[in-house]
């Protein structure tokens, strides 16, 4: 039981240390911009979803492709409308 409890602590502790990269920032800074702007009534919180999407691009076999498809996806757009449609 105590190496349950302890992998799963090491697993959260680990998850709120990974590396912020830089596209993950910029990404989650014009959603919340795009958010704020049409006065969308979706829940967003900026600095979780810089959290996840790190830790989602850090999944190589799992996640890393969908975390660079959809960052793609937001810097193709012009208007927020489009990036707020981007998944």
């Amino acid at each position: 039981m105590r190496a349950l409890l302890f992998a799963m602590w090491a697993t959260l502790a680990w998850g709120c240390t990974e590396p912020r990269s830089a596209a993950c920032k910029e990404v989650c800074k014009r959603e919340a911009e795009c958010i704020d702007a049409t006065a969308s009534k979706a829940p967003f919180d900026e600095k979780e979803c810089i959290a996840a999407c790190a830790a989602l691009e850090h999944d190589v076999e799992h996640s890393a492709a969908k975390v660079q498809h959809h960052i793609a996806c937001v810097n193709q757009q012009t208007a927020c409308p489009a990036v707020l449609e981007c998944k």
